[in-house]
């Protein structure tokens, strides 16, 4: 795989549990909106993970009984930021920065372009980040927010019109319940080819696609629509929270050559991304862990 030049790089970071845990301040804050604009508090709220606060709050209004619920929609955002300078001491006292989340921000200072991706209207994104002292460093100026249009499809003329070409992920369906209805590549691929290719492409992720027996001539069909491939393993026993279940290469049961020879012949030759969520190697030292990642990467995969 090409090494390019790290400061051509644009690493867009999702905020709520990746960087940081705000405790539910966002729902809180749903709550006095609701309350200023018909005098009564939320009983139910629709699903928040993985959603955009426009999509959230339609269907929060919807679940609430709200006549023509689309109609207060802007208002309601109106009103989120407005409020949200008024949260930040709850977010600094309830929240909190994840495990290495400061450490990493600041490691990529100066060695690439770093913005967020996330479901947060601007104003609650900034407010959540400052709180928790992870503002700095964040151009905030370049990043996707949650208040450009509840309809996914409908958010790539806003990310063609800033130069972002956006990656559709498969999911292992184990996570079909609560993340994600996209399990297979060849659905991503379905789908990404509604738009150009520039536009929208797929994501390779081996903890993901390993058991599909169709991925190896998916990848093939993917060619040039693939923006990112992504590599950890999958470990047994399964954690509680399956999500953490993630080993370092070589750990488990993914035969990681041909996958990887695929998305090489597929024409792929960005960066390939060791991404690995595991509470064990969280707590691990930082030293020791890229240690391991960067002997096991070369073992695995050929290069260091």
């Amino acid at each position: 795989m090409r090494r390019g030049s790290v400061s051509e790089q644009l690493v867009l970071w999702d905020i709520d549990g990746t960087l940081l845990n705000a405790d539910g301040v966002g729902r809180d804050l749903y709550d006095v909106v609701f309350v200023q604009l018909f005098g009564r508090s939320i009983d139910a709220f629709a699903p928040m993970a993985g959603r955009t606060d426009r999509a959230i709050i339609l269907e929060t209004l919807t679940m609430a009984g709200v006549d023509e619920p689309r109609r207060y929609v802007d208002p309601f955002i109106a009103g989120l930021t407005a409020q949200a300078p008024s949260v930040r001491e709850m977010v600094a006292v309830r929240g909190r920065a994840l495990p290495g989340a400061s450490d990493v921000l600041r490691g990529l200072q100066g060695r690439a372009h770093q913005s967020v991706l996330t479901g947060n209207i601007r104003p609650v994104a900034e407010v959540k980040l400052a709180a928790v002292g992870l503002r700095d460093g964040l151009d905030l100026c370049i990043g996707a927010y949650g208040d450009d249009h509840e309809i996914r499809a409908e958010l790539v003329p806003v990310a063609q019109d800033n130069g972002v070409r956006l990656g559709i992920e498969a999911l292992h369906p184990v996570f079909a319940a609560d993340r994600c209805v996209i399990s297979r590549l060849g659905e991503a691929i379905d789908l990404a080819g509604q738009f150009p290719a520039d536009a929208v492409g797929v994501v390779v992720d081996t903890y993901h696609l390993w058991w599909d027996a169709s991925l190896l001539p998916d990848i093939a069909r993917a060619g040039d629509r693939i923006v990112s491939y992504q590599v950890c393993d999958w470990i047994l026993p399964l954690p509680a929270d399956t999500l953490l279940g993630r080993g370092h290469v070589g750990d488990g049961h993914i035969d990681f050559p041909p996958i990887t020879a695929a998305v090489e012949s597929a024409g792929y030759t960005g960066h390939i991304e060791v991404e690995i969520f595991n509470q064990q190697i969280w707590d691990a030292p930082p030293d020791q862990t890229a240690a391991t990642v960067r002997q096991r990467f070369a073992a695995a995969l050929g290069s260091g």
